[in-house]
């Protein structure tokens, strides 16, 4: 691991009995840098959370902020802001009262609460707010206190759990973009965990996707899209069709049923695989069309969508995939349910994973 990072997670375990939480999760943050941990409930990312911030001890592993090792201090002693799924507002205090509370159980001098107290409620456009209490304020307004009151502690590292969740849809999307925009202008380093995968993109510089405890990929939104590592990232990142099948040879796959797929690229390693492929990647072809057929299918659904129609598609013998072609893009119709077709692929839209889940790559050309 790097030593320049500003956040280092080493080897961090959190064991209940014979159950592993959270096992072996290394991840380097550097100074200014928004790090969403992404997966399903119960992969253990909000555990990570808890274990950095404190809450929870570790069973084992390292939490090292500008190279001093965090792992055994009290959460008070961490100097990390924390702003949580409920918003935790104190509903007898005013807004100005909940951003300072932080500052005032620390002893802060009068005078530098209120120059914070300022900055902040400026930063957050909450100023003629100052006196209300948390009641008064809307959603999006109670989580902007939330993280004024994380914000003047002037943390080294700021937490965010869930931190949308609570909010109407129609308001996640700016409150995410309001929460971006003041963790990049502040220059703070964040941790935040999401389930949803649209706040993960919105938000990230980079995503830390779990599942079962541990780390399964980290990486840019392009690289866990594009260059998924296994077979659970490319399903969980957008929507892939996995077609188990088995690899014949170099660009042969057949699937268990008996129809045959050729691949765009050339592989060494035969027998059982995994094919991932992006439902927008993939194109259907009619009878009159030139490009060289990658497989043969049969239209089993068609749905007009808008922007795009969704058609579910089957291999002769069984097993099918989804494709989204783009309204009108083929020049004609929406295809018949029953119609017989072919479809293409890039090289860039393959993924294979071998019987071990991992990436397999093709042959250079």
């Amino acid at each position: 691991m790097s030593q320049d990072a500003y956040l280092r997670i080493e080897g961090l375990t959190k064991a209940y009995g014979a159950t592993t939480a959270v096992q072996d999760v290394n991840i380097e943050v550097s100074r200014g840098e928004m790090i969403v941990l992404l997966g399903p409930s119960g992969c253990g990312k909000t555990t990570t959370l808890r274990l950095v911030a404190g809450f929870v001890e570790a069973t084992r592993g390292r939490i090292l902020v500008e190279g001093e090792d965090y792992a055994a201090l009290p959460p008070y002693r961490r100097e990390m802001g924390m702003v949580f799924q409920s918003y935790a507002l104190f509903p007898h205090l005013t807004v100005a009262q909940n951003i300072t509370f932080g500052l005032r159980m620390r002893k802060l001098p009068k005078a530098e609460i209120a120059r914070r107290l300022d900055e902040v409620l400026e930063m957050v456009k909450l100023t003629p707010m100052a006196d209300r209490y948390p009641r008064q304020l809307s959603g999006g307004q109670q989580q902007r206190v939330a993280l004024s009151r994380a914000l003047a502690i002037r943390p080294k590292v700021l937490l965010l759990d869930e931190p949308l969740s609570n909010l109407d849809a129609n308001l996640r999307q700016s409150v995410a973009r309001e929460i971006r925009q003041l963790q990049k202008a502040a220059g703070l380093t964040a941790l935040m965990v999401t389930h949803d995968q649209d706040e993960a993109m919105t938000m990230a510089d980079r995503l830390v996707l779990m599942s079962e405890g541990k780390v399964q990929q980290i990486g840019s939104q392009e690289e866990l899209y594009e260059q998924p590592l296994n077979p659970f990232v490319a399903r969980f990142i957008g929507h892939s069709n996995l077609v188990a099948g088995e690899l014949v040879d170099a660009d042969t796959f057949r699937l268990p049923g008996g129809a045959v797929l050729k691949l765009a690229g050339r592989y060494t390693q035969r027998g059982p695989h995994t094919l991932a492929l992006r439902p927008e990647r993939v194109r259907l072809h009619g009878p009159a069309d030139d490009a060289p057929p990658r497989a043969t299918v049969q239209v089993e659904d068609a749905t007009y969508v808008g922007g795009h129609v969704d058609y579910l598609l089957g291999f002769a013998g069984g097993g099918s995939l989804a494709l989204h072609e783009p309204t009108g893009a083929s020049g004609s119709a929406r295809r018949a349910t029953g119609e017989t077709v072919t479809i293409t692929w890039d090289g860039l839209s393959e993924r294979l994973f071998g019987s071990d889940d991992a990436a397999v790559a093709a042959q250079a050309a």
